[in-house]
């Protein structure tokens, strides 16, 4: 029995011994304790997204405490610096019952999955504290070119603009050379800011408005032209493709069917002159019509006087009906004959002569053939006495 007391003795001072080790150790582990806090430990950014956290340090132990400080979680295309008074620190000094702050600042990449991201703040033995990142979007890491309208419609003698936008979606700022890769003959003119540029800076995050001036070569034939647009570094580029509709080339030539601006009439008459309208464009002409300019008192008549459509390469006659002024004078007047189409017009001046009428001719003989004979007459009758 005794031998039995012994060991129920032995058992309980081996426990009250380990009761008060514990005891003992409970509040030195407390008073050596170093707590890490923030108010804010999940944040949420995006893609290309700066954030930072203040952490807290407290010291609760009894003595200054010496704190090594490291953060994981987190790949290298995420840029996270450790700050405190403005310095990059890997180690922190708290004094007893004291408070010291660190900046934990997380620079999010573009190129980022949507979703949550853990990082962790190390205290080494003090322990870690857990913060999650919230990515509202997904990211990339790339430059964007877009156009506020990419296709347009027109004809060779039109001027085709395009307003582009330039997106740096990368993290630092980049010089981009534009380019476009017009067809031969085109004139390809980048401007931003007012300015005629080759080149433009972008800012990371950031736009750059551009616009782009294609003129065609005046022999551009009738088709769909596209146009690739380039902004390009070494490091990331962006491409872009406009689409230029040529609907065909407007030409009008009028002239006679002999080729000579020239013809006589006489006053009072009436001349005709046959004109040639042709289509030299690539596209259809409608509703051509005739008018005239001519001297005051004269009249200058079509037919026909509106022509509805000519094709390219086709002429079509029109006859012009000139009536001079009945006192119109000998000599040389002008009449413009213009042709109008809907899309484009031409001129010509007819230099008209006016002629003495050859009735009058006849008159003017006629009365010198009296006169002579009345004077023969009188010459004949008086002449001897």
């Amino acid at each position: 029995m005794f031998k039995n007391w012994k060991k129920s003795f032995a058992a309980a001072a081996a426990l009250l011994l380990t009761v008060s080790l514990l005891a003992f150790s409970a509040p030195a582990s407390a008073a050596g304790g170093v707590e890490l806090y923030t108010p804010y430990t999940s944040l949420s950014a995006a893609p290309g997204e700066s954030i930072s956290y203040d952490v807290d340090l407290i010291n609760n132990s009894g003595s200054i405490q010496t704190v090594p400080l490291s953060f994981s979680g987190l790949n290298s295309n995420w840029k996270t610096d450790l700050t405190a008074g403005g310095h990059p620190i890997h180690e922190i000094s708290i004094k007893s019952g004291d408070t010291q702050t660190v900046n934990l600042s997380v620079q999010v990449p573009f190129e980022v999955n949507k979703g949550d991201y853990k990082l962790v703040l190390n205290a080494g033995s003090f322990g870690s504290l857990g913060l999650k990142i919230n990515i509202s979007e997904q990211g990339t890491y790339k430059t964007e070119l877009t156009a506020e309208q990419p296709n347009m419609q027109g004809h060779s003698d039109s001027t085709f603009t395009y307003n582009l936008t330039l997106a740096n979606r990368t993290a630092s700022k980049q010089q981009y050379a534009l380019s476009a890769e017009a067809p031969a003959g085109w004139d390809a003119k980048f401007s931003a800011n007012g300015n005629d540029v080759t080149a433009v800076d972008v800012d990371p995050n950031a736009t750059q408005s551009i616009t782009l001036t294609l003129t065609p070569s005046d022999k551009a034939a009738a088709q769909t032209y596209q146009i690739p647009v380039h902004a390009s570094n070494s490091n990331t580029s962006a491409d872009a493709t406009m689409e230029a509709v040529i609907t065909g080339t407007y030409g009008i030539n009028l002239t006679t069917s002999n080729q000579v601006l020239s013809t006589s009439v006489t006053a009072g008459g009436t001349r005709t002159v046959e004109m040639v309208v042709q289509n030299t464009g690539t596209a259809d002409l409608t509703n051509v019509s005739m008018t005239s300019t001519a001297p005051s008192d004269w009249e200058v008549t079509f037919e026909p006087k509106t022509i509805a459509t000519i094709k390219p390469g086709e002429s079509k006659p029109v006859t012009a009906t000139i009536k001079s002024s009945s006192k119109a004078l000998s000599g040389d007047y002008v009449v413009g004959v213009t042709a109008q189409a809907s899309e484009k017009s031409a001129d010509a001046a007819l230099r008209v002569t006016v002629k003495t009428s050859v009735f009058w001719g006849w008159i003017g003989v006629l009365i010198i053939a009296a006169v002579l004979a009345g004077i023969y007459f009188l010459f004949r009758k008086y002449g001897r006495r």
